[in-house]
């Protein structure tokens, strides 16, 4: 979500900026700010909005305020502690059980919060689906060579690196509250289907449908591509 993007949706949903002293502060609808796209988008632009306000380029109405917290897991951290969560209140040991899920360590966290409800609907279906998986959508794209399919992905990849819900896993066995694990780094996963002969996209859709297949929801991103060459109508699916 670009910055112009960003303070649109905020009008629309009224919601205000404001500055305390350097802290960024968001002041009105709190169920908005429940939305993990525009959390995820106020920490990627924090630092461009509160130059905006100091410059005089935005205004807005006074409201009931809701904080906008800091990261509290710096870059190149080697451990981290309760004290770096805000946004939860995890023991030591259920830090360290989070972190063995995360491809890279501690190194390739970024932030730890609790579900949106949302995205608690999400995991209660996933969890509770006994084959399937409810929310797992497919996109159909075809492409005139394998080289525009690379770039394709090579797109996405940039696109899932600058925006933390892209980058988002969950977490929730053995803890007292379903969470939220931002990743500093997600590489899109992308496989090759080989099919014998037959109509790929058709086999492509029924062998990832969604009554069958399941999305591994504790690994980041959740979202992945799968690609086949398609010779008969020369192209990839």
């Amino acid at each position: 979500m670009s910055i112009s993007e960003l303070l649109s949706t905020l009008k629309t949903k009224d919601v205000q900026l404001a500055l305390k002293g350097e802290q960024l502060s968001v002041q009105g609808n709190k169920q908005a700010l429940s939305d993990p796209l525009i959390l995820a988008a106020l920490r990627e632009h924090k630092a461009a909005l509160i130059e905006l306000i100091k410059a005089g380029e935005y205004s807005a109405s006074k409201a009931g305020e809701v904080q906008v917290p800091a990261n509290g897991i710096p870059l190149g951290a080697e451990h981290i502690t309760p004290a770096m969560l805000s946004l939860s209140t995890l023991s030591q040991d259920e830090i360290e059980r989070i972190v063995a899920t995360v491809d890279g360590g501690v190194a390739n966290i970024q932030d730890i919060y609790p579900l949106a409800p949302l995205q608690e609907g999400i995991l209660f279906h996933h969890v509770s689906a006994e084959q399937g998986d409810p929310y797992v959508m497919q996109s159909q794209f075809a492409f005139d060579s394998l080289e525009r399919f690379e770039a394709f992905a090579q797109a996405l990849q940039r696109v899932m690196d600058r925006h933390d819900i892209l980058r988002t896993s969950m977490a929730w066995e053995r803890l007292d509250e379903p969470l939220q694990v931002v990743w500093r780094k997600a590489t899109l996963a992308c496989e090759e289907a080989h099919f014998a002969d037959g109509d790929r996209l058709a086999q492509l859709l029924a062998r990832y449908d969604a009554r069958a297949y399941r999305m591994d929801l504790g690994q980041a991103p959740l979202l992945r591509l799968v690609f086949a060459n398609d010779p008969a109508n020369q192209r990839v699916v």
